[in-house]
């Protein structure tokens, strides 16, 4: 999977020695990032590679990934093998950063519980099952949940960030979407970060991965 990025004819890719190490995924055409090797699953023009990150990486020793209004658009399942194949592809010490819309803030945005007008509420409905299934999305996170699957999969210094702020200056400012708000409490998407560790227990991940087919993905998968 050579570049597709014709006008950059000097870019070297992730898995050459001297080859970009940040990578973004689900870059789309709109979003292309000049300093990062930018993916998608489909071969938009002026992308670095067509790939689906849900399949084994070829790259190693990656110091950043990237995703904005990204993990959304994978099923659970296929959001566990990108975040493993993340974990897999950075250099101990390597940062993942992601934005996902916040089900905190749908759920409270969305339907008002005291509304007694009927077309309010059914328009209400609407309203709430295009947050979860509109756009393509597949899934919607909790902070609960973000955090503890990221934990779970042996992710460390799990960190939530404000919109375009971090600890670390090639993610300042990164965020393009927009329209970040806060209400009733919550930010409408969660942007976290966390850290890849030396080392994981595949078997404590399996368990954990074991634990989520169970309570959930075994469900979807029978609606099929």
């Amino acid at each position: 999977m050579l570049s597709s990025n014709k006008n950059s004819p000097q870019r070297l890719a992730p898995n050459h020695p001297n080859g970009i190490k940040k990578v973004q995924v689900g870059c789309g055409p709109h979003n292309i990032m000049a300093d990062w090797w930018n993916v998608d699953i489909r071969a938009f023009p002026g992308i670095d590679q067509a790939m689906d990150v849900t399949k084994p990486w070829p790259f190693n020793g990656l110091e950043y990934v990237y995703g904005e209004h990204f993990l959304e658009h994978l099923s659970l399942e296929g959001a566990i093998a990108f975040l493993n194949n993340v974990w897999k592809s950075l250099k101990p010490g390597g940062v993942v950063r992601l934005s996902t819309p916040s089900l905190e803030w749908v759920v409270s945005t969305h339907f008002n519980l005291s509304e007694t007008n009927p077309q309010k509420r059914i328009d209400s409905t609407f309203s709430m099952n295009r947050a979860f299934h509109g756009w393509g999305h597949q899934f919607l996170y909790s902070k609960d949940f973000l955090q503890s699957l990221l934990e779970n999969l042996a992710w460390e210094k799990v960190v939530f960030c404000e919109y375009g702020k971090s600890q670390h200056s090639n993610l300042i400012g990164i965020e393009r979407h927009g329209n970040y708000r806060i209400d009733n409490g919550y930010p409408n998407v969660w942007i976290v970060e966390a850290k890849r560790g030396e080392s994981r227990s595949e078997s404590s991940v399996l368990s954990y991965q074991k634990l989520l087919d169970k309570s959930y993905v075994s469900y979807v998968r029978s609606g099929h």
